[in-house]
């Protein structure tokens, strides 16, 4: 069976009468109308999507699929804990971003995924095909802490963006934002990271929250926190990753 694309194609070709196509309500150019709205309304309907979250598996084409374009997003990098009496923490990383088009010869009958889990570290992996060959979106990197400090302006960088491989389009995710040190009593922890799909955590000071925010789904950094008001931190994690497929269908 021709695939839609080709067939529009070749109704594009100018022949006796198809100046009254779209004018004449009857005979055979009306019928030529109808065709060729059904034509391009049977493209916009033949779009089949599937999501896989966190895990592996196997994605298999729904039948007929001729093009999938692949969507992979990478874990958010996670922010440490510290229970240093004045301290700031960075945002964790992004994760990084890969899209593809694929053919159904590319896919074939079928392809391993995985997609990347929750950390506090570095974030995980998400990617497509054995050990990840077809395409590959790596996490963002943990945040730093800056110890104990009570020096105005002593900073730690964040975490940071993992990065796409193997895409038409690879797309690096945010770096977490710096945590610094005002003063003995005030700190402010960096926000985490974006990914394409998912914004970072925000950071925590002494004027709101102490404890930075996970990140964001899909693939958001986590929030970095501060010590300075005297409660310890917990490990924050990052985002959980995400992959799309959307099929077309022929």
């Amino acid at each position: 069976m021709p695939s839609k694309i080709p067939d529009l194609a070749q109704l594009t070709t100018v022949a006796d009468g198809d100046e009254l196509a779209f004018n004449d309500l009857s005979g055979p150019n009306h019928t030529k109308r109808i065709s060729k709205l059904n034509l391009l309304l049977g493209l916009t309907k033949n779009v089949v999507v599937q999501v896989k979250t966190v895990g592996t598996g196997t994605y298999t084409p729904t039948a007929g699929m001729v093009k999938v374009l692949v969507i992979c997003v990478g874990g958010g990098g996670g922010s440490p804990a510290e229970n240093a009496a004045d301290a700031a923490v960075s945002g964790g990383g992004g994760g990084g971003c890969a899209i593809k088009l694929f053919t159904a010869a590319e896919i074939g009958a079928g392809q391993t995924y995985l997609v990347a889990a929750t950390s506090t570290g570095a974030g995980n992996s998400s990617g497509l095909g054995t050990a990840n060959a077809l395409l590959l979106a790596t996490g963002g990197a943990i945040g730093v802490s800056t110890g104990l400090s009570t020096t105005v302006g002593v900073g730690a960088k964040g975490g940071l963006g993992g990065v796409g491989t193997l895409g038409d389009l690879n797309i690096r995710g945010g770096s977490g934002s710096r945590g610094t040190v005002f003063s003995t009593a005030n700190a402010r922890g960096g926000d985490g990271g974006d990914s394409f799909l998912g914004s970072g955590g925000r950071g925590g000071s002494t004027t709101t929250l102490e404890q930075g925010e996970a990140g964001g789904v899909y693939g958001g950094g986590a929030g970095g926190g501060e010590t300075s008001g005297g409660t310890d931190l917990s490990a924050v994690a990052g985002a959980a990753g995400i992959m799309y497929f959307i099929e077309f269908i022929g």
